[in-house]
C-alpha cells in the first residue's frame, strides 16, 4: 500500500531556501522586490488564504513591521503580485503575431510563454483556483487576467485558421480555451502527481501542449525533434 506523506504547513516549510521565481529574476532586488518574490512563492505554493504575511515574512527575512512599511494590507501584496502576472500577459500580448505565423512558432510560444512548471503559470494556476471564491480579493482581476490569455491564444488559432491551418471543425476559442484548461491542469498536476512519480519527465506537460496544438491543426507528423527544447 502506497503512503503518501502528509503535507507541511506554510510555517513549517519557510525556512527552507526557496526556489528562485522567474516572476523577478533580478538577483538583487529591492526590499519591496524581494517582498514580492516571497509572496509570489508563497501563494503559489498555499494560496492566497494558505499564507499569512509572517509566513512571508519568514520566507523573505523581512520583519513584519517591515512588511506593512511596503505593503499597508495583504490585499495590496496580492495586487502587487498580479501585477507581475498581468506584466508577463502584456508580454505575450505584445508578441502575439509572432506566435502564429506558423505550427513551428506556436509551439515555440507554448513552451516559453505557457509553460506549465514555470513560477508564472503555477502562480496562475493556482490563484486562479482559488479565485472562484466570490469573496476572493483577487477574483475579478484574475478572470480578467485568464480572459487576455484566451485572447491571445484565440488570436493565435484565428490567424491560422485563415491560413488554413486550422481543422474546419475546430473553432478558434475553443482551442484556446482548451489549451488554456490543459496548461493550467499541468501546472497543478506538477505540483501534486508529478511530485509522486518515480521517473517524472521533466518535458510532459510542454510535449502535452504540443501535441493539443498539433491536433487541432490535423498535423500528421509524429511528435519528435522538432518540438522546442
Amino acid at each position: 500500500m502506497m503512503s503518501v506523506a502528509a503535507p507541511t504547513s506554510p510555517s513549517q516549510r519557510v525556512d527552507a531556501a526557496p526556489e528562485r521565481s522567474l516572476l523577478h529574476p533580478a538577483p538583487h532586488g529591492s526590499r519591496r522586490e524581494r517582498i514580492l518574490d516571497g509572496a509570489a512563492e508563497m501563494f503559489s505554493e498555499y494560496g492566497y488564504y494558505g499564507a499569512s504575511m509572517r509566513d512571508i515574512s519568514r520566507r523573505v527575512g523581512v520583519s513584519h513591521s517591515g512588511i506593512f512599511h511596503h505593503f499597508d494590507s495583504k490585499e495590496a501584496l496580492l495586487g502587487g503580485v498580479i501585477d507581475r502576472l498581468e506584466a508577463h500577459a502584456q508580454e505575450a500580448l505584445d508578441h502575439k503575431d509572432g506566435f502564429c505565423t506558423d505550427l513551428q512558432a506556436l509551439q515555440q510560444a507554448l513552451v516559453e510563454s505557457w509553460d506549465p512548471t514555470s513560477p508564472e503559470i503555477r502562480l496562475m494556476a493556482t490563484l486562479d483556483a482559488e479565485a472562484v471564491s466570490e469573496g476572493h480579493p483577487g477574483r475579478f482581476r484574475m478572470a480578467r487576467l485568464r480572459r487576455v490569455h484566451e485572447h491571445i491564444l484565440t488570436h493565435c488559432f484565428a490567424a491560422l485558421a485563415a491560413q488554413g491551418a486550422l481543422r474546419e471543425d475546430i473553432a478558434p476559442g475553443f482551442a484556446a480555451r482548451a489549451m488554456l484548461s490543459l496548461i493550467l491542469r499541468h501546472a497543478v498536476r506538477e505540483r501534486t502527481v508529478g511530485t509522486l512519480q518515480a521517473h517524472h519527465e521533466a518535458d510532459a506537460s510542454q510535449r502535452d501542449l504540443c501535441m493539443l496544438a498539433r491536433t487541432f491543426l490535423g498535423d500528421p507528423a509524429p511528435l519528435g525533434a522538432d518540438v522546442p527544447d
